[in-house]
């Protein structure tokens, strides 16, 4: 099984440098990602001149990165236990962080799946920049918001906007951001249902 060992600096840098860090201002999160390390292609039989050569296919709009394929074992066993749409959560966390789990957006949303320090407590995450706990988080208040609102489009509205949002909008509210975001994520989503 392959080991994912993230590093986190909690404020050394932000005292002037990195040469006074102690001990405590670094966490360290060890999570087994439920998958085999991947293999290398055997190139033993490539000519030298093939290896510059153009390249001849369009690369697809949906190949994934090393941070989506890093995740994407604790994606899809969070989908599978809160019984998400498969490829939804996956959809959403590229929308919300582009798969950074240092991401932290201006209003304060933190982690992968990019939440609030008021919905973290709530569903108790401890640490919103921990990949385990933030994808579960995110995993379990999607499910919430699809028990709420029984549609996928209403539940991706409640998660950006929240819920009284979209309760009072009788829908989708009608800011700036909710709309496209929705779009967003169901494009995305089903871009990689196609797949």
């Amino acid at each position: 099984m392959r080991k994912f060992c993230l590093v986190c600096l909690a404020g050394a840098l932000a005292a002037g440098g990195v040469s006074g860090g102690r001990a405590q201002d670094f966490q360290v999160f060890d999570h087994d990602l439920g998958r085999e390390k991947p293999g290398f292609a055997d190139t033993s039989d490539v000519r030298t001149n093939e290896a510059f050569a153009p390249a001849t296919a369009v690369p697809s709009p949906l190949q994934r990165s090393f941070k989506e394929a890093l995740y994407e074992p604790l994606i899809r066993q969070a989908e599978a236990r809160y019984r998400l749409p498969p490829r939804l959560l996956q959809a959403l966390v590229w929308t919300e962080s582009r798969f950074d789990p240092m991401a932290i957006s201006p209003a304060g949303a933190a982690g992968l799946a990019q939440l609030m320090p008021a919905t973290a407590r709530e569903l108790g995450v401890a640490n919103r920049h921990d990949p385990a706990q933030n994808i579960d988080g995110g995993a379990r208040y999607l499910r919430k918001m699809l028990d709420r609102f029984g549609a996928i489009h209403l539940a991706l509205a409640a998660y950006n906007a929240g819920p009284g949002a979209v309760a009072r909008a009788g829908g989708i509210p009608k800011n700036r951001e909710t709309p496209a975001y929705v779009r967003s994520v169901i494009g995305r989503w089903l871009a990689y249902s196609s797949t």
